[in-house]
């Protein structure tokens, strides 16, 4: 069975590391940078801590004197600098449970988290299904990833799915990215727990994770669905006129959750358990 070990590779873990400098960019547009230069003037700027040097750090702050000791490039840090947040929300309901489909929507909540941590930015980890029944929050340093790792690796699906609920628990959140990673069959109120979200000043991004049988299900079998969430069932011949009345309703449900983002200022992306993670992350980023 294939886990997020395999997954984060080196040189996968390499390439986390250059989109962090897009992530940058784009919290220092909206006024809440990271750990890294503070935009106010004067001398109130009071140092605080070092942290190692990431790429498009303003040399002028690199601690020279811990270069000539060390061999690694520092920068310094000032009590002024603020940290955006990173919140990740993974639905952990029973409809998730298709072991590729899971695996998929944690190795991209693992993206994120790490994606987050090379910015110096704070990481919080929220499970949810019914509510959020563990969260992880506060995790700053690159050292910290594989902590993240474990738990998501050990992560594991049940109960229904309620995204309001699910932001009504979250608490106060600071002032950041809120990215939700769900297949989103769920009949709670969409919009509704944008509001939440968006009220907790959050930038909202939903991403939705098929497995392919979801996406593309097989012509000429017999099929007995199953709601994994209320245990509902019904008996399919998957014909050609079934497959198009699904894939309608498909387009049709991913145009509806679209909609909804954008008429509440959210994006949404989707992607399937064989999408390469790397282009959509950098298109999220970008």
């Amino acid at each position: 069975m294939k886990t997020l070990q395999d997954i984060f590779t080196k040189e996968y873990l390499l390439q986390l590391e250059k989109l962090s400098f897009s992530l940058r960019q784009r919290l220092s547009v909206n006024g809440y940078s990271g750990a890294r230069k503070s935009h106010a003037k004067g001398s109130s700027l009071e140092f605080s801590d070092f942290r190692e040097y990431i790429m498009g750090d303003d040399l002028r702050r690199v601690d020279w004197n811990s270069f000539g000791r060390f061999g690694k490039l520092y920068v310094k840090l000032f009590m002024e600098e603020k940290q955006g947040e990173i919140n990740i929300f993974l639905d952990c309901s029973k409809s998730m449970e298709k072991e590729g489909k899971f695996l998929q929507a944690k190795a991209f909540a693992a993206s994120l988290a790490y994606i987050g941590l090379c910015s110096g930015d704070r990481v919080n980890l929220f499970l949810w299904n019914d509510i959020i029944f563990f969260e992880k929050r506060g995790s700053t340093q690159k050292n910290s990833f594989f902590q993240l790792l474990s738990l998501l690796d050990q992560a594991e699906c049940g109960g229904g799915s309620n995204l309001l609920r699910a932001g009504l628990f979250s608490g106060k959140l600071g002032r950041g990215i809120s990215v939700v990673i769900s297949d989103f069959f769920t009949e709670a109120p969409l919009e509704e727990a944008l509001r939440i979200f968006q009220g907790k000043k959050q930038q909202v991004c939903m991403v939705q994770v098929l497995s392919n049988e979801e996406e593309q299900p097989t012509e000429g079998q017999a099929a007995r669905l199953v709601d994994s969430e209320t245990g509902e069932t019904c008996d399919l011949e998957l014909t050609a006129s079934v497959l198009t009345a699904y894939n309608k309703a498909l387009k049709e449900q991913r145009r509806a959750l679209a909609e909804i983002c954008f008429r509440s200022g959210a994006v949404f992306y989707f992607m399937n358990e064989k999408t390469p993670l790397f282009p959509i992350l950098r298109e999220i980023l970008r």
